[in-house]
């Protein structure tokens, strides 16, 4: 790949990369959608369905839980196939350089929170001089800073590594290649088993089980199982509120009603550059206080809004620069409820105070993460990734598209509802939702449909190809064809829960599966075995 190339791909790569963080959160960056980006840019298409569909796979229960940087599985899909593309479109050499690239990118994103730091206390700075323009402006210096640590290594690998990456392929024998193809058919148990071990998995077990049957028994796609498993939590819910008189769901209607307040200040001109501003909620995100400057950079339009004096400003952006941690989508509803008390606060209102409103965002940050790692991401993306990474793996590129509208529709309805009635109804619905434990409830039911769906999805991606076979007189024992006979795809749900008792026993366990899975897959071709 010649300098020019290597240069504008670089960019692309780092441009797309940039909304993990940078800007709203779109999930295109994820394997699954850039990996067919990548390969349409590069002219090979199917590579990149595969490689991004098979890289998915892997990283999909590695997922950034409570702030946490886990190995990054968005700049390894789409690395991964640039080298599986520079290799003559071989995806498996791209799929097993997965991992290291997505470790090296781990450490990158850990480097960008390290530079974010500074940017913290700068921002104190203009905060002090009540300097809101300078404020803004540090805040967005978060996307240079995020695009540089990925341009630079990503050019460096692109432009100096495949060459050397094409030159140690060649030399491979075809049997450690061979047994990469089988590892990568291994490794999205990983994921699978990552999954189980974010989803309580010892309580819910048999759903887990009841969705690996319904695959290997009916047949039935990861689409039709997660219709079934919604249907069976509404039913459970009818049932519930029938047991409980629907004691819980009267006291959230009775919150909504109480909690509806007259608002005079705030307009919707105001939510709505809120609502815009959210979208760069994580720009300037760091390890001394996450994403507190993203929320007092939403906040602002508020602030501009209600208070005209400058000390009175500048203690409300103190306020909102204070340590702030939530799920991006949800994170909008504590804004919402913010703003209400901003608003309750310039009005005079009895028992609102600075006090309260720190105490308030504090309280509402732990539940509304809650939702947002266990149903939104956990949940939600898992299933559109498991249907479009299925349908990519076999060519059809409406595999992405599937994955990526509902994403895209999930993150700008959730983040305007959540900041429109978080205002709305103030932090007391929110409360009464804790109190009733509909949250609980709603996080119940989102981890039996995840269950299933892992279920099944134990079942259609994860691949242990036997190739054990024994010949008596004419007849002709295939030992895949036997076990199969016995329980249709038990290697695969024995493997995936083989990896989810490693991982509930080593705090880096994750790294010993993944390793376990190439050992595995080359020894396995090694001794004949695959």
């Amino acid at each position: 790949m010649n300098l020019g190339q290597a240069l504008i791909l670089s960019i692309v790569i780092a441009v797309i990369i940039l909304e993990n963080y940078g800007y709203g959160y779109w999930m295109i960056s994820r394997p699954v959608m850039a990996g067919p980006i990548i390969g349409l840019i590069m002219g090979d298409l199917q590579t990149g369905l595969l490689v991004g569909a098979s890289v998915e796979l892997m990283y999909m229960g590695v997922l950034p839980i409570g702030g946490s940087v886990p190995p990054n599985a968005q700049i390894a899909g789409m690395l991964s196939t640039v080298f599986a593309i520079t290799n003559g479109g071989r995806a498996e050499i791209g799929i097993s350089l997965a991992l290291p690239i997505g470790i090296l990118a781990q450490l990158l994103i850990m480097f960008a929170w390290n530079i974010n730091i500074g940017l913290m206390h700068r921002a104190d700075k203009y905060i002090a001089e009540g300097n809101i323009k300078k404020i803004e402006r540090t805040h967005l210096l978060g996307l240079p800073i995020f695009f540089l640590v990925f341009f630079i290594p990503t050019f460096l690998a692109i432009y100096l590594g495949s060459d050397a990456v094409t030159s140690v392929v060649n030399a491979m024998p075809a049997i450690l290649t061979d047994g990469l193809k089988v590892a990568s058919g291994i490794l999205p148990a990983v994921g699978m088993a990552m999954l189980l071990k974010m989803m309580n998995f010892k309580k819910y077990w048999s759903f887990f089980i009841f969705g690996f049957i319904l695959a290997v028994y009916l047949n039935l796609n990861v689409l039709a199982i997660s219709l079934i498993a919604f249907c069976l939590v509404m039913a459970f819910a009818t049932l519930g509120q029938r047991d409980t008189a629907f004691d819980d769901f009267d006291d959230f209607d009775d919150a909504t009603d109480e909690s509806k307040e007259k608002h005079t200040l705030i307009d919707n001109h105001v939510l709505k550059g809120t609502f815009v501003r959210s979208f760069f909620s994580m720009t300037s995100i760091n390890y001394e206080r996450y994403t507190s400057l993203g929320f007092c950079y939403a906040m602002i339009p508020t602030i501009k809004k209600l208070y005209d004096k400058p000390e009175d400003q500048i203690a409300a952006l103190k306020r909102h620069n204070e340590f702030f941690n939530c799920y991006p989508y949800t994170g909008n509803a504590v804004m919402g409820v913010s703003i209400a008390l901003e608003e309750s606060l310039a009005l005079g209102t009895e028992g609102v105070n600075s006090e309260a409103i720190s105490a308030t965002k504090s309280a509402l940050m732990g539940p509304l993460s809650g939702i947002g790692d266990s149903v939104f991401k956990a949940v939600f993306m898992t299933i559109f990734a498991a249907i479009g990474a299925g349908m990519a793996m076999e060519g059809n590129v409406i595999g992405p598209i599937i994955f990526i509208v509902p994403n895209v529709t999930l993150n700008v309805l959730s983040r305007w509802y959540f900041i429109k009635y978080g205002y709305e109804f103030g932090s007391t619905i929110i409360m009464k939702m804790r109190g009733s434990q509909v949250i609980d409830k709603f996080i119940e039911g989102a981890t039996v449909v995840g269950l299933m769906v892992v279920g099944a999805m134990s079942v259609s991606f994860v691949k242990v190809p036997v190739a054990l076979t024994w010949n008596f007189g004419e007849i002709e024992i295939v030992l895949l064809d036997l076990i199969n006979s016995i329980v249709p795809g038990i290697l695969s749900l024995l493997l995936v829960l083989g990896f989810y008792k490693i991982l509930t026993k080593q705090k880096r366990g994750m790294f010993t599966c993944i390793v376990l899975s190439f050992i595995i897959g080359i020894a396995g071709k090694v001794i004949g075995l695959f």
